[in-house]
């Protein structure tokens, strides 16, 4: 494995805007660009939870705009092949999912509700974190449990650095190890194709 993708990000990181945090993980390649992806504990008897961290060339906003489209987000999640969006009256979003994932798990219908937001921080724009989380609701379909997050931040003009955290258990007699495997390996082509969806004119600026 080589270092230099990642001191290159670093470098430019800090030529373009003030220091942002680092990338730990590993790095994982796609055709939009390297992904860095660790593995967390989520508690014990658990599967781990995956964490991704990658740039993408489009500002926050146009980002957020994009993520917070849920309607749409089979157009760009691996193995969703179904998803809906019914905004609730306390600000969140319902939005029922259909998963169609590999034998011998097969089908998985569930709903999550969705949290959005941005805070400012104390430098103005450079300071905002724009975010995004995600939960099972109990008992709406047959997973075990999933849960994820969306925190964007700019990383120079037209820049984000963007970290996605994902914990699946779709139930069953699946071991651990193949649900992590299978989480650690989906991270990086989510991030492949957020990149090429954030490209869509329906996210032009409003």
């Amino acid at each position: 494995m080589t270092y230099l993708p990642l001191l290159s990000v670093l470098l430019l990181a800090v030529v373009a805007s003030p220091p942002g945090p680092a990338l730990p993980g590993e790095a994982r390649q796609t055709p939009t660009g390297e992904v860095w992806v660790e593995m967390v504990s989520a508690g014990a008897g658990k599967p781990h939870e995956g964490v991704g961290r990658g740039v993408i060339e489009a500002p926050p906003e146009r980002v957020f705009r994009a993520l917070t489209d849920y309607a749409h987000w089979q157009e760009f999640m691996p193995f969703l092949k179904q998803a809906d969006a019914r905004p609730q009256a306390d600000g969140s979003v319902l939005s029922r999912h259909v998963m169609a994932l590999p034998s011998p798990l097969g089908e998985r219908r569930y709903q999550v509700r969705f949290t959005q937001g941005i805070e400012a921080g104390p430098e103005g724009r450079q300071g905002k974190t724009w975010w995004i989380r995600w939960a099972y609701v109990e008992g709406s379909g047959n997973v075990s449990g999933h849960h994820g997050s969306w925190q964007l931040t700019a990383l120079g003009p037209g820049r984000t650095l963007a970290v996605c955290r994902l914990y699946t258990d779709p139930g069953g007699l699946t071991p651990h190890w193949a649900i992590d495997r299978g989480t650690e390996q989906t991270l990086p082509w989510i991030f492949h194709g957020l990149r090429q969806q954030v490209r869509r004119s329906r996210y032009d600026g409003l």
